[in-house]
């Protein structure tokens, strides 16, 4: 793997991992907003090969991209434009995209406003609607938690109370269940990126876990997702934070779609102990399995 620089439209530098040297181009956009950046991606690198290049890159303001100053009007479109300056940097007129979590969200974004730019499309773990995460989310803790323990995380988390006691058990047990495969150290880990994620974070999701007041609290693509004609792959995990009633929306809406759920998957599903068979399935998918007799 190398590593290399873009810039952006605004003139930010974007740190990018790429391997591979194929001209087909797999773009991937790590989940968050916000948080420590797309190293997690890194088993994407195993797509690579002399007919792929695989290109994963920190988004602004997360990893080893710049941050931009105090100000920066954080945004879905100002995110859309630094994946376009990736693509440009490339040299492709055409990519393959796979976002997970708000990776796919961006993704989603991006394929609606430039159709001619993306091949395959990827959404791993994802949503086409901030309230439906809000939703699932609530109806998650509804069905993992005693009904006063539930109530008062999100009363807490409402109020901005992150140091609630209920509210931290809450969030650990969730993760737990349904982003970290069970393993609650790890979903100590995720709890404290999920409530310091730094200015992307803040400025796109917000200053809650589970509501969106930031840039991305009125964002719905949902009405608009038959109007997406890449071939596209829907994927998730059994017990996944991006639900089946979320994922069913994606897989009903787009026309070019097929759906799988890969059980005994959580949130964070590259490194599940199956991660070599969902690799194997976006590899075939990205070779074009449902153009194959």
């Amino acid at each position: 793997m190398r590593t290399e620089s873009v810039t952006t439209d605004e003139g930010f530098q974007l740190h990018c991992t790429l391997s591979g040297s194929g001209d087909r181009i797999l773009l991937g956009l790590h989940g968050g907003p916000g948080g420590a950046g797309g190293g997690y991606l890194e088993p994407l690198h195993r797509l690579s090969g002399p007919d792929r290049t695989v290109l994963t890159f920190d988004q602004l303001g997360t990893g080893a991209s710049e941050l931009p100053p105090f100000g920066y009007g954080w945004s879905h479109a100002r995110a859309v434009a630094d994946v376009d300056a990736v693509r440009r940097h490339c040299a492709a007129e055409r990519v393959d995209l796979l976002g997970h979590s708000w990776g796919g969200m961006l993704a989603l974004q991006y394929t609606l406003d430039h159709p001619d730019r993306v091949g395959r499309l990827v959404l791993s773990n994802t949503a086409a609607s901030t309230a439906r995460i809000t939703l699932g989310s609530l109806t998650q803790l509804a069905d993992l938690l005693p009904p006063a323990h539930a109530s008062a995380a999100v009363t807490a988390d409402a109020l901005g109370d992150h140091d609630n006691p209920a509210f931290r058990t809450a969030v650990e047990a969730w993760l737990a269940h349904y982003g970290t495969d069970g393993d609650l150290d790890a979903a100590r880990e995720e709890t404290k990126e999920a409530l310091e994620p730094g200015p992307a974070g803040r400025g796109l999701w917000g200053d809650r876990l589970w509501f969106a007041d930031g840039a991305l609290r009125d964002w719905d693509v949902e009405p608009r997702l038959p109007e997406i004609t890449a071939p596209t792959l829907v994927v998730h995990g059994g017990d996944d934070m991006s639900s089946a009633d979320t994922n069913r929306v994606l897989a009903e809406r787009i026309p070019d779609s097929e759906w799988l759920t890969m059980n005994h998957n959580g949130h964070t599903i590259f490194h599940a102990p199956n991660a070599p068979a969902y690799l194997a399935i976006v590899r075939a998918f990205l070779d074009g399995w449902d153009e194959q007799s």
